[in-house]
């Protein structure tokens, strides 16, 4: 049965830090820098793994499969906690398989059946967008109520070992080199076999794996990193999943429209596990349900069984602020539950990560009302998710990662309600594989003037000269678009361009982001996110 680590006060309570402190990092790790030899040498070792965008840029497609994961935890040593074996489900691509054959892939006659309980319990997450979010945020509330919580997200923002946190601290240097030196015999042994070698997010995910059986984790918060039923975080028997949300991204891999997206990420869904839909009402929806239904996964939906109630006193100036019903005892419907983070988008997130952690019995049956550990999520805030900046003469810097039809959507609803009456400045970059047309169409009528730019440390950008073409056929005016090759000309001169009372939003990519966000905390400041939680930039952005 799961029980609350015996930790003493200072260390259970110890607040949940998402972004990482370089601080920290130097307390736990105080041979090994980032700047080392031997961590230099680890990384691109692994970084050299990373084969799916090559083969993706040149037309060809990566045989997705569950096969390779299996054998690799099973090569190190962590087999107990896999599902017992399935025929993956089929393994044709989505997208080669006709509407009509949605669900096939969930066919009663290959569900995946559980395992025999490992002590361990692992919630997975699924989703479009928000996956990340709720994740980061269920991994803070079990961490409140005494647990040690393996977190496991990609893709990082600045350094790889952001992609593995335990209770909020990211892997040291010295870890990170212990983790990919055990993984260089098995990435041997692999190769040399007829399965082949693992690909990189295979190779993070068993990194991640390792890691919280090294810190003696009791809890596992793995996030999806595509799609779900062929993803490297579907081979583990889960206790709690949940999908965020479903929306049009990927669609080379993943299927042309939402309803064959929603089937692959409906994959995760285990028999007799419970899941958290946040997908409302429609077609989606019945996709879901109808594979959980084969599936024999009990299907909790956000808006039915659970009630979100936004809470019309609040005050606040930025965050959000919501009732929950529907959950346990141990979170009585009328809580107030406040969040650091902005956006109807995030008071969803944070009801599905609430009811993942209502999903857990051997968690709930301990905790009372009078814990709180909801309160942990009012000091929660994650590096480039709206993160606001404020700078003199009342103007503001909202950096965020939006780089879909769904996520710019998010953005411009609290751009509309929290930034309304104010002139507007956009800067954007993007990535090849995303539909620029229309997240450019989308935001055009919302910005006043716009700074075009690209990220440097990945081959996937868009040239600025391509992104200028498409934001003319977007309905941008010629004589309001600013183009720069580098990102940190681009947004200095965006940042000088801001008079009293501008906003300027800051979005199209991961990439760009991690690129932006260590000048805008040394030259900005006063970040939504603490700056002694600042990322550090000799870190390879490879995710």
């Amino acid at each position: 049965m799961l029980t609350p680590r015996g930790r003493s006060m200072s260390r259970r309570h110890r607040p949940f830090h998402p972004d990482h402190d370089d601080s920290e990092i130097e307390s736990r790790s105080t041979v090994i820098s980032r700047k080392s030899d031997a961590y230099q040498a680890a990384l691109g070792w692994l970084v050299d793994r990373i084969d799916y965008e090559k083969l993706a840029s040149s037309g060809s497609r990566y045989r997705f499969t569950l096969d390779r994961m299996r054998d690799l935890i099973q090569r190190l040593g962590h087999g107990q906690h896999l599902t017992v074996d399935s025929t993956e489900l089929g393994q044709s691509p989505p997208s080669s398989v006709n509407q009509s054959s949605v669900v096939e892939s969930a066919r009663p006659d290959s569900i995946v059946q559980p395992s025999k309980s490992t002590g361990v319990q692992i919630v997975h997450l699924a989703g479009t967008k928000g996956k990340g979010s709720a994740a980061t945020m269920v991994a803070a509330l079990l961490h409140a109520a005494g647990y040690r919580v393996g977190l496991y997200t990609s893709p990082h923002l600045v350094n790889l070992e952001e992609r593995f946190r335990v209770d909020g601290e990211i892997a040291t240097p010295e870890e990170m080199i212990g983790l990919i030196d055990s993984m260089r015999p098995i990435v041997e042994a692999m190769t040399a076999a007829p399965i082949g070698g693992p690909s990189f997010f295979e190779l993070t995910t068993a990194m991640a794996i390792e890691h919280f059986h090294r810190r003696q984790c009791d809890i596992w918060v793995l996030e999806t990193g595509l799609g779900g039923r062929l993803d490297s975080t579907n081979v583990f028997q889960s206790h709690a999943t949940a999908i965020t949300s479903i929306g049009l991204d990927h669609q080379h891999v993943l299927g042309d429209t939402a309803e064959l997206i929603a089937a692959e990420k409906a994959g995760i869904f285990k028999r007799d596990t419970p899941a958290i839909n946040g997908v409302p009402a429609g077609p989606v929806r019945d996709v879901i349900v109808r594979i959980a239904d084969q599936i024999g996964a009990p299907l909790m939906h956000l808006g039915d069984e659970i009630q979100i109630t936004p809470n019309t006193e609040s005050q606040k100036c930025w965050g959000s602020s919501f009732q929950i019903s529907g959950l346990g005892d141990w979170m009585p419907g009328d809580t107030v539950v406040d969040l650091k983070l902005e956006g109807a988008h995030q008071v969803r997130n944070a009801a599905i990560a609430l009811a993942l952690v209502d999903a857990l019995p051997d968690v709930t049956r301990k905790l009372r009302p009078e814990q709180c550990i909801h309160q942990c999520l009012s000091s929660l805030q994650m590096e480039a998710r709206l993160e606001r900046f404020d700078l003199p003469d009342d103007r503001v810097v909202l950096l965020d990662t939006a780089h879909n039809a769904d996520s710019i959507e998010a953005m411009l609803t609290v751009l509309n309600q929290r930034m309304a009456g104010r002139r507007r400045f956009c800067l954007f970059g993007t990535s090849a594989d995303k539909n620029v047309l229309a997240m450019l169409q989308r935001m055009q009528p919302h910005f006043d003037q716009w700074t075009l730019t690209r990220y440097e440390g990945n081959p996937r950008f868009v040239p600025v000269d391509d992104l200028n073409r498409t934001a003319l056929q977007a309905g941008l005016s010629p004589n309001r678009i600013t183009s720069f090759e580098h990102p940190i000309a681009a947004v200095q001169n965006a940042v000088n361009s801001l008079n009293t009372g501008d906003v300027l939003v800051i979005c199209g990519s991961f990439f760009l982001a991690a690129e932006i966000r260590p000048w805008l905390v040394q030259c900005c400041g006063s970040s939504s996110v603490s700056t002694t939680s600042s990322s550090s930039t000799d870190g390879s952005s490879s995710g």
